[in-house]
């Protein structure tokens, strides 16, 4: 649940920093028309961490993928990565991106956030090249580290 109080090692301690706040698991998604980048946060928002991504076969199945993540990883919050045109404007893409996030919203029942998205993919691309061949196979494409990127932006300005 998020907002309530655990004990940082299962005692009660004698410092003023005993508990720390749960935000619950947070999902990040970099939505592409061929491939469906994922990323995920720990249940305290510390921690980023890239998820396989998935193809893109349409909304339907993305929509039943998002559904089972959502259930089997408690996620509580999903953000959605927004392609604002570089000078900040709103194209055509931010369009189909708020169709989405309408679509989204209807058929779950946690809260979506859409969050500036530029330049991740570049950002990403070169984490990418950097990677072995093995680690590249892990992640499958680089859109799900486009996504761990956009959560960790949005989990900075929060």
């Amino acid at each position: 649940m998020p907002g309530r109080r655990l004990p940082v090692d299962g005692f009660k301690s004698l410092c003023s920093n005993d508990c720390v706040v749960s935000r619950g698991r947070i999902l990040a998604v970099d939505y592409g028309r061929r491939n469906i980048g994922l990323a995920c946060s720990d249940e305290l928002g510390l921690t980023v961490r890239p998820l396989p991504s998935i193809p893109n076969h349409g909304r339907k199945d993305f929509l039943g993928r998002l559904r089972a993540a959502v259930r089997s990883m408690g996620i509580r919050e999903i953000v959605l990565g927004m392609p604002l045109n570089m000078d900040g404007t709103r194209g055509q893409a931010v369009a189909r991106m708020e169709r989405l996030t309408g679509i989204l919203k209807l058929a779950l029942k946690v809260p979506l956030t859409g969050v500036d998205e530029r330049l991740s993919t570049v950002e990403a691309l070169e984490l990418w090249r950097a990677m072995s061949p093995k680690q590249q196979k892990k992640y499958r494409t680089v859109d799900s580290l486009a996504a761990a990127l956009i959560l960790e932006r949005y989990l900075g300005e929060t």
